[in-house]
C-alpha cells in the first residue's frame, strides 16, 4: 500500500492492487469482500486491514 494512503484508510478493511492502490475499503471485512467480488472473483488484489496509528504490532512468534 502507497504510503500516503495509510492514514488515509486507518482502521479500515481495504484491498489493495499489485500497484499499491486501493481498489476499495470498508469498515467491515465482509462488506469489503462484497464490493471486491461484486463483479465475479478477483485475484489482482490483496485484502488486508490498515492499523490504527496506536496499534501495537508484533513481530515474529512473540
Amino acid at each position: 500500500m502507497k504510503e500516503e494512503l495509510v492514514e488515509r484508510y486507518r482502521g479500515r478493511w481495504v484491498a489493495v492492487t499489485e500497484a499499491g492502490d486501493v481498489a476499495a475499503d470498508a469498515d467491515e471485512l465482509d462488506v469489503l469482500l462484497r464490493l471486491v467480488e461484486r463483479d465475479g472473483p478477483r485475484t489482482d488484489v490483496i485484502v488486508h486491514r490498515v492499523p490504527e496509528a496506536d496499534a501495537p504490532i508484533f513481530i515474529g512468534l512473540g
